[in-house]
Order: C-alpha cells, then structure tokens, then sequence
C-alpha cells in the first residue's frame, strides 16, 4: 500500500521560496509594462494660448482637467504593484535570516572540513585529525543533551566528509550521487504547516478556496464580460448606440436636424449614470448653454455633460455611416466641430477667433482666408476691433487654425498604368495643410506623381503612415483634450450617399509639404467602361470652415491588347493527335510536307545537295583537262 502520510513545511524552509517565485512571475512583467507605459511620452492635446490669451471660463476649464487629469504614476495598478514589491522584500529578508537546514545543505567535504579544494592528502588528513581532537564524542565533557547532539552531528559530518576524500568506495558514491552515502531520497511534501491545512486552519482554507473560486474569480469574469459588452469599440454606451440606430432607422435622415441631433444627444446613457436625477431635456439646456457660450449655475455640471460630447459624436459619425447618407455625415461632422469651437453649428469661421464683435462677425461675409488679403484697418472693421494689441492676438490665434488643399484625386490599380473593368482600386489623395495667414509656393510636379515601386505594390497604404501626427489643435473652450482628425468622405453628388465608409487622417505634413492619402475601395470597379464622377470631402473635427471638397473623375478603361505573334512552329500538323485535337476545338494546324519525318528529309537534301555539288565539280574538271589535251 502506498504512503498516504504528508510532509508539511513546519519550519517554513519550502514556502517562502514558492511565495517569492509566485511574486516574481506577477510582479516583473507588470513592472515592466507600468515602466514603460510611464515613461512614454504623453501627448499634449491641450490648447495653446499665446500672447496671454484666456477665454471667459479659462478658470473653470483649467479647474476641470486638472482635476479629471489621470497620472500615469499614481494608478490603483501601480499601488498593487509597489505593495507587491514591498511583500517580496519581506519575504527575501526572510529567506536571508533563517538558516538552511542540514538536510538541504549541498554536501561540500573540503567546506565541512574547512580547507581548500587544492588541499594535498597530508593537508585533509592534518585537519580531520585536530578537529577529531575537538569535535569526538569522547573529548566533549559536561555538556546540555541539545549541544552534545549538535556536536555528535557534526562529527559524523567531519568524518563522512574525510571519507569521501580518502576512502575510495566513499568517494565513489560523492563523485557521482554528491554526497559520500549514496544516492538520497527525495521529499515530497506540501509548502504549508500543518496547522493550516489539517487542524484548525483547515476552514481557513476552505474559506479562502471557496471565496476566490466561487466569488472572486466569476466577479473578475463578470467585471471583464459586462465592461466589454456595456460598450462599442468607439467608446459609446450600448444603450446610447442602440438608441442612435434606432433613430436613424425610423427616421427619415434627410430631415434630420442640428437641433434633433442635439436632442439626440442629449438622450445618451452616458449622461444618465453621470448624473441620474438629471433627464434629456436639463442635458439639452446644458448643452446649448455651452453652444452659445453662457454660464450656467453649476458649471462644473456643464463642463462634464460636454466632456463627453465629442466621444458619443464619434460614435454617431460611425453608426450613421451604415447609412451613407452624405448629408446626415455632415451634420455630425458640423456638429463636432461646434462643441470643439463652443459654437452654434455652422457658425461664421470668424467666430472662432477671440476679442471680436460677435454682432458684427455674425453678418459678414468674410472668411479666414479672406481676412489676411485685408490691411489692418479693414481687419479691425470686419472684426470689430479698436485695438492695435487685441489685433494681434486674434493673429496669433489664427495663425493656429489650419485648412486643407486638395492638390490631387485619382484612382489607381497598383502596378496598372489604367483602371480596367472589375479591378481592385485605390484612391490616392494628394493635399497639404497650410496655416491661415500663410501663402504656400506651388507645389513640385514630382510630389503629385504616383510612382509604382515594389513597396507600394505589395503594401500601398504603407504611404499613410510616413507622416507626422498632426498639431494640437486649438480647442480654448472644450474641457477635454481633443486629438485632432480629418474625415475624408467619397461622395457620389447624383444621390448624395457615400461609396465608402469615412477614412481618418491623423497624419500629414505641416511644414507645407505634399501628403499622401490612399484610401482602397471595397468594392470592384464598375464592369463598364466609362467616366464616373465624386466628390472627396475632407472634414475636421476641430475647426469651422476648415473642410475641402473636390472632384475626383474614375475613368475606366478597356485593357490593353496584347499583341498575337504568329508561329507556325506552334500550330500543330493536322494528322497528328494534336493537330486533330486542334480541329475539334477549332485552331489552326499545318499541312505535312512528305512522309517521311522531317529530320530525314533535311538529311536527305543535304546528302542530295552535296552530291550535286561533287558532280559538278567533276564535269567542270574533266572538261578543263580535256580542254588542255
């Protein structure tokens, strides 16, 4: 019958070990990860304010995202991980205290016996024989029973080690089991005490058992599942997404509003676990309080609400592009860049610059990119300004509002010189951003060409990420930081829908410098030669009259004709089984010349040739010699 007895770890020699390894496999890939997601960089998004520019609620704004600012260092991940690391460090002063066991020593004869490894014969028998004299049972006089034993133990240990030094058959059995008595028996116990698992701490375990399995570990698993499913890949409530989709679905999109969108909004669930006691229509007012630039008695209140207006923005922009209505994108689109700009939808651009008369701003005509063509005199009139300093802040704010120019649109097979009928294809944007203010060169012929190479073949959106992300953008109003983007729209202008769903642009150039942006279609080319026409849309999140449109025209071509190079050699001969395989199907073969296969009849002409030859030259020979005769 088996051993059914356990050896538990009375003196704690095998659990702290366990424990520290269990420490060390959680706690350093975790401290890895928290190193170097802190020190990344963090991305500036906040708005920048030059020439000590504040807006009206600057102080409530600031107020807000310092307190809504995450630290990457004071974290609940980085506090489990620093009180990890404190019980680690416990638990390696621990091991370094407590003694090694006797029976969990490495066997070392020359460290028992105290002396070098390079130790002669006559040096190992020196000094067993003086620490015999000190340490034998017999010289050991008066002496407690607890430190008779301890010195009994180690006279046995001095001997077994001067044995396996000098006695063969010892020294045998240390040189290949490490120790002077054989091979030794291994244990197999369980790193705990006794007491915890068979006398009163055994409910303890149980206890502990029955916690992490049966609540701790399903809360985990629930916590994981229902983070996962409450919300979409962009961040939106599920309730908040089935609520847009509904809306959109039942609605006639056409006719939906700013004002319905605003309301629609409103309605998020998002708002509804902030603040519960507030419904739809308190939301609404708070968010057209902000749109109209109004303070409200609980700021903060609005400053929140706002804060996550943009987020479920994005998420509409998504589930409303299942729709592909160009219109409706549009609105979103306007609609998210008036909460950027704290703004009435579809606000005169001018509107984004401070220190001005609104009332005055509000009817005129004049663009950004119109204002700069202006003297000084006219800027401050359309502006409504008096002051000379006021003047160039608004300067220095619009300088940091870009625009984008669609220098070039075409669709492209990669590797084909045309677009041919049911082709894959892609559609290369070429564009820059420049600065309001700003006048750039025209650009390099070079830059607008497309040239194949065997990177853009294989990967041709590899061009997206050369580069750089784009600037901070100027957003003085929104209590969040904003990550600037364009989206770019393919719209077909006959029905107004999309023909692919919205691209994101976070790239590109600021010095003035060509983009690229390939964008690849979904669906094969149309299977009919023709022209085709679209419009592309590039539309920011973040500014007012910032968007550029343009025609983009696909023609689809007929594939080149390869020309057929005739070869007889290749049509087969009408009496062989290829030549009447060929005239079942149809082809082309030859006619045989003669019977015989042509490899004889080309030995057959030379031989006859070569024959004529000879002949003639023995007529021509004789008839000279006779000649002479």
């Amino acid at each position: 019958m088996s051993d059914s007895r356990y050896s538990y770890d009375e003196n704690a020699e095998v659990w702290p070990y366990f424990a520290m390894t269990l420490l060390s496999l959680v706690l350093l890939p975790s401290t890895w990860k928290a190193t170097i997601r802190a020190m990344q960089p963090e991305k500036d998004y906040s708005p920048k304010f030059e020439n000590g520019y504040k807006p009206e609620n600057y102080d409530d704004v600031e107020m807000f995202r310092v307190k809504n600012r995450k630290s990457k260092i004071f974290t609940k991940t980085n506090a489990l991980i620093a009180l990890g690391w404190i019980i680690l460090i416990v638990v390696a002063y621990f091991i370094h205290i407590q003694e090694t066991p006797q029976d969990l020593r490495r066997f070392d004869p020359y460290e028992i016996l105290g002396i070098p490894y390079s130790a002669t014969d006559r040096e190992i028998k020196s000094r067993y024989r003086k620490l015999s004299l000190k340490f034998h049972p017999d010289k050991i006089r008066n002496l407690v029973n607890t430190t008779r034993e301890v010195m009994e133990a180690q006279f046995v240990e001095m001997t077994k080690a001067y044995k396996s030094l000098t006695d063969e058959d010892t020294r045998k059995n240390y040189l290949e089991y490490g120790h002077p008595d054989g091979p030794q028996p291994m244990k197999h116990g369980i790193a705990l005490p006794k007491w915890l698992v068979e006398e009163k701490g055994s409910p303890l375990v149980i206890l502990g058992y029955s916690v992490l399995v049966g609540v701790a570990l399903p809360f985990i698993v629930w916590s994981w599942w229902s983070g996962t499913k409450q919300y979409t890949k962009n961040g939106i409530h599920a309730i908040t997404a089935a609520n847009i989709f509904e809306t959109f679905a039942k609605s006639n999109v056409d006719n939906i509003t700013f004002d319905s969108l605003i309301r629609l909004l409103a309605k998020s669930h998002e708002y509804k676990i902030l603040f519960p006691k507030n419904g739809g229509d308190t939301v609404y007012d708070y968010l057209l309080a902000y749109l109209s630039r109004e303070k409200v008695d609980d700021e903060t209140k609005k400053l929140a609400l706002v804060s996550r207006s943009v987020t479920i923005l994005e998420g509409m922009l998504d589930i409303a592009s299942a729709f592909k209505n160009a219109a409706l994108l549009r609105k979103i689109i306007s609609l998210t860049q008036a909460f950027a700009q704290a703004l009435p939808p579809e606000s005169n651009e001018l509107l984004q610059l401070p220190k001005i008369d609104k009332e005055r701003v509000i009817h005129s005509r004049c663009t950004l990119k119109s204002l700069f063509s202006l003297n000084t005199k006219e800027q401050q009139n359309v502006l409504g300004i008096n002051s000379d300093d006021d003047l160039k802040v608004v300067r220095a704010v619009a300088a940091q509002i870009p625009s984008i120019e669609i220098l070039d649109a075409f669709f492209k097979v990669p590797g084909e010189a045309c677009v041919t009928p049911n082709s894959i294809a892609h559609l290369v944007i070429k564009f820059r951003l420049a600065y309001t203010g700003t006048t750039l060169p025209p650009p390099d012929p070079k830059d607008l060409e497309e040239v194949d190479n065997d990177v853009t073949i294989k990967k041709p959106l590899s061009t997206n990420d050369i580069a750089p992300q784009l600037e901070p953008i100027y957003a003085p109003y929104l209590p969040t930081y904003l990550k600037p983007k364009w989206t770019i729209l393919l719209v077909n202008p006959r029905e107004n829908k999309t023909v692919e769903p919205p691209s994101t642009v976070t790239r590109m150039y600021t010095d003035g410098s060509v983009s690229t942006y390939k964008i690849q279609l979904s669906a094969p080319m149309p299977d009919q030669i023709g022209q085709y026409r679209f419009l592309v849309e590039f539309r920011s999140n973040a500014y007012i009259g910032a968007d550029a449109v343009r025609a983009v025209v696909l023609n689809i071509e007929a594939a080149p004709k390869v020309e057929e190079i005739e070869d007889d050699i290749s049509d087969p001969e009408e009496d062989s089984i290829a030549g009447a395989m060929a005239q079942l199907r149809g082809g082309k073969t030859k006619k045989r010349t003669a019977d015989v296969p042509a490899e004889y009849d080309s030995d057959e002409e030379e031989e006859s040739s070569s024959e004529e030859e000879d002949s003639d030259t023995d007529i021509n020979t004789d008839t000279e010699d006779e000649g002479q005769t």
